[in-house]
């Protein structure tokens, strides 16, 4: 039998029952902290390691006897419990649940965490969580580990550009040397904090602007008709048939109206903004400011520069609102994850036999759209309809098996 255990904050979080449990197992595994503090004999420990031989000798020992698998916490959120459900079925575990730091933390804030998200950094070096978190959530809960620290998380926020937000810091939660913390992002930059943490961010703000399908264009940023229109907007998001977890590439983002209502629907995915010219890129963040759509990065550069840089993980869906040359589809197509989506925007018909070229040359599937949008306008009391000038819309979609 395997007993994984949530050992609370503090020794005042341990039942007796659990204590019993604890003394009773024939294998006491978990982190050298907790084994230690519980005085666990040599013969009886299983410090953590590596997961695999670790659940490999959980299960065998558990095969005669009693197993007891330590965990700070709950072991469920963020905790040992989840990678043990990598190795074991449920119903070979039994979860014996506790005090978290999260609630915990919320507790001593005096912040309900019932909408809260939580998400952890620990041992992670992919942020899109975080600021997906930042867009969708007024409260998110933050595990960190030494490289995800506050003070480097708020540097992280602040160079995104985040505002209408501060940090709760709680260090040493439940220990002796615990301290609670409220900052501004920019006072928790400037600080050194205690290496056991965890941060929770609260919305101090709504943004001015909405984030929804259908932006109102006018309350956008933008340099005259250099914009998607909303038909069009819409008609291209249906297209690439973004999943809540993709990583969808902007390129020509002018003012960055697709990348704002992708990253609307995007509740954990990312959206890469890149824009050439320096004004429109302003434009690109003032907009993501109004809207708080965090999750979405504007980069200033040339779609050939951005295309050949390789910083950026690579795209499940890729939006070409400008620029669709060759050398760029060609790129676009090699770069793009097998099974993802690309959907150009084309007004010049010397544009569409390009991309038609290309895609035909690859292999590709490809249909093409034309959408010429009709809207009402007053005229001698009446009302007439004023035509929009026709855009083309390229959907194709990268087979499976090339790479």
């Amino acid at each position: 039998m395997i007993h994984v255990l949530g050992l609370g904050l503090c020794p005042a979080h341990r039942s007796p029952e659990t204590l019993d449990l604890i003394r009773s197992a024939d294998l006491v595994a978990g982190g050298r902290r907790l084994l230690d503090e519980l005085g666990i004999e040599e013969s009886r420990r299983l410090p953590l390691g590596a997961l695999e031989e670790f659940a490999a000798r959980i299960q065998s020992r558990a095969e005669d006897g009693i197993v007891c698998v330590l965990a700070d916490g709950d072991p469920l959120l963020y905790g040992i419990g989840a990678s043990l459900l990598r190795f074991f079925a449920p119903r070979e575990l039994t979860f014996h649940p506790n005090v978290s730091a999260l609630q915990t933390a919320c507790a001593r804030f005096g912040l309900p965490w019932h909408e809260c998200r939580a998400l952890s950094l620990h041992g992670r070096d992919d942020q899109t969580p975080l600021f997906a978190a930042l867009t969708h959530g007024s409260l998110a809960a933050l595990y960190t580990d030494h490289l995800h620290s506050p003070d480097a998380i708020a540097r992280l926020l602040l160079e995104r550009g985040v505002t209408g937000w501060r940090m709760h810091v709680a260090e040493a939660l439940g220990g002796p040397e615990e301290q609670l913390t409220t900052v501004t992002l920019p006072e928790a930059a400037q600080r050194s904090w205690h290496t056991l943490n965890i941060i929770l961010l609260e919305r101090t703000q709504a943004p001015t602007l909405t984030l929804e399908l259908g932006l109102d264009e006018n309350a956008l940023a933008h340099a005259g008709a250099l914009m998607t229109k909303q038909p069009v907007r819409a008609f291209a998001l249906s297209l690439l048939r973004l999943p809540p977890d993709a990583t969808l590439w902007d390129l020509g983002a002018g003012s960055g109206a697709v990348s704002l209502e992708a990253a609307r629907l995007l509740d954990k995915g990312r959206v890469v903004a890149v824009e050439r010219q320096a004004e429109r890129v302003r434009h690109i963040k003032t907009n993501v400011e109004r809207t708080g759509a965090w999750l979405v990065k504007a980069v200033h550069a040339s779609l050939e520069y951005f295309l050949e840089d390789g910083k950026y993980a690579p795209p499940t869906h890729i939006f070409l609102g400008g620029g669709a040359s060759e050398p760029v589809l060609s790129r676009c197509a090699a770069l793009l994850a097998p099974g993802g989506r690309l959907v150009v925007a084309a007004v010049l018909l010397s544009t569409l036999e390009t991309a038609r070229a290309v895609f035909s040359r690859l292999g590709w599937p490809l249909t093409v759209h034309q959408l010429m949008h009709h809207a009402s306008a007053p005229l001698g009391g009446d009302v007439r309809l004023v035509p929009s000038n026709p855009v083309f819309l390229l959907e194709t979609q990268k087979p499976s098996s090339d790479t």
